[in-house]
């Protein structure tokens, strides 16, 4: 390992830190609240919810035309050099048009929507909010994607943790102490989206000029709307679940899948998503540097190695997590949906690391013909996992559809970009993490003390089974190197 690429390496892990305090606050918020929820929220009632946070992801993915992600590859690229800020204007003004004309069009569908999801209008004022709540957050992307691009990693996090401390108190005001429930939750989100943009306001102030860059614009466009069409099959491959179950079962089911997929998805926003913040403009930047294909080598062990850590030690207690901060028994069952989301993040991780390969060489069309065909699989393996198996039957969809799209991803980077990545550490790492689960599944009836006493031995022997059949072992596990092309 060169010493430029030890020094990316720790860089990376440095400012994942510091991205994952505040996305954990995110998630602290939801936890805090919790309780809450699931006192003064029927589980149907719960499951509302959980049909408008997939609606809510829905319309952020759809209505911004991926512009972010474009002004995230031009930023540094040579086309923008000297012209940052007024690329910065551009999508900021972009995204703002956007984000107007998708609320103006989408009011008077209010109803329809509600309708269609509920078999009501009773909810139309509900699905404004939300979509409201969407487009402040379309907005709010676009400082947060230029502070992640400058690697201002401490205002970032800052920022983010005064804004959920703000929700976190209006959400507190309009659910215990106004009864509003569901609507109170996305009103309390309006407010910290308004404060998140007031907070950023002194960085884009400084870093924005007032010109229309049209032709840089042009090709952001011709780099985005491939991932439009991809990341809205994204994101359908991600909410199927909770749609299949509202029209499929009930919202009962909804609610028990959504608590399960909340804490699940804690893994991902904590330490997905915080290492992915600082990987991104990594890569990016190292694009030219001959130790990229190492580099992207040694994320993906690292990554996968530090990520099952957490997989399994959420795995192994989610029973006793779920347990302590779901009051009602009728929640309890969550737990069973948690493995495996868990393990399906594992793979979503390990296919965005392979999509940085394909990334490199710009051919995000192959991403999006990806996605469209993983999503609609999924759409048909979830109604017939759904009407087998209910809420499990969602969970064992996702998982499978993501383990694909993994497979999927890697097959068109190794044939466009190759990289010699561990494959036989990844297995071994993965598999082990899966044996401990089964293990911790099956002990689920034993008394609470001699289960807390096997599920912690269980998940130390984790990274001494790492130690041992892989970091110690290298020489026998070798790694599988494969060459396309």
């Amino acid at each position: 390992m060169t010493c430029h690429m030890f020094q990316n390496l720790k860089s990376l892990v440095k400012d994942s830190a510091i991205y994952a305090l505040g996305n954990a606050s995110s998630k602290i918020v939801g936890f805090i609240m919790l309780p809450y929820y699931t006192d003064r929220m029927s589980i149907a009632e719960y499951g509302i919810l959980g049909t408008m946070d997939v609606t809510f992801q829905l319309i952020v993915c759809i209505a911004g035309l991926n512009l972010t992600t474009a002004f995230a590859r031009w930023y540094w690229d040579t086309d923008t050099v000297g012209k940052q800020k007024s690329t910065y204007f551009t999508t900021l003004a972009s995204v703002v048009f956007l984000a107007s004309l998708v609320f103006i069009s989408f009011y008077p569908l209010s109803r329809a929507v509600s309708n269609l999801l509920f078999d009501t209008g009773d909810f139309t004022r509900l699905v404004r909010l939300v979509t409201l709540s969407a487009v402040f957050e379309l907005v709010c992307v676009v400082p947060a994607t230029l502070c992640k691009m400058q690697r201002k990693a401490v205002l970032y996090s800052r920022n983010l943790i005064i804004r959920l401390c703000i929700t976190l108190i209006c959400t507190f005001v309009t659910v215990v102490f106004l009864n509003r429930k569901v609507e109170g939750i996305y009103e309390a989100q309006i407010v910290g989206s308004i404060v998140y943009l007031i907070l950023f306001m002194p960085l884009t102030i400084r870093n924005i000029a007032a010109k229309f860059e049209t032709e840089i614009l042009k090709k952001m466009l011709n780099y985005s709307l491939p991932l439009v069409l991809s990341s809205s099959f994204s994101t359908i491959l991600v909410i199927t679940d909770r749609y299949t179950l509202n029209f499929i079962s009930d919202l009962e089911s909804v609610g028990i899948y959504s608590l399960g997929h909340k804490f699940a998805t804690t893994l991902k926003i904590v330490i997905v998503l915080s290492v992915q913040s600082t990987l991104a403009p990594t890569i990016f930047q190292m694009v030219n540097q001959p130790e990229i294909k190492p580099f992207l080598t040694k994320v993906m062990s690292y990554f996968t190695f530090g990520l099952m850590f957490f997989v399994i030690g959420l795995c192994l207690f989610g029973q006793e997590i779920i347990r302590l901060f779901a009051r009602n028994p009728d929640y309890w069952d969550a737990w069973y949906i948690i493995p495996f989301i868990s393990f399906g993040i594992v793979f979503s991780m390990m296919k965005d690391n392979a999509s940085y390969c394909l990334q490199i060489v710009k051919r995000s069309g192959i991403i999006a013909l990806s996605t469209i065909f993983v999503a609609l699989l999924n759409v048909g393996l979830n109604i017939f996992f759904v009407s087998l198996m209910g809420a499990i039957g969602a969970g064992v969809s996702t998982l499978l559809a993501q383990f694909i799209f993994f497979c999927t991803m890697l097959f068109f980077a190794q044939r466009y970009y190759p990289v010699a990545y561990e494959f036989r550490k990844l297995f071994i790492s993965i598999a082990f993490g899966a044996l401990l689960c089964l293990i911790a599944y099956l002990i689920r009836d034993c008394g609470i003390t001699l289960r807390l006493c096997i599920k912690t031995a269980l998940l130390a022997s984790y990274p001494l089974a790492l130690y041992l059949l892989i970091l110690r072992h290298n020489s026998y596990f070798n790694t599988f190197n494969t060459s396309y092309g």
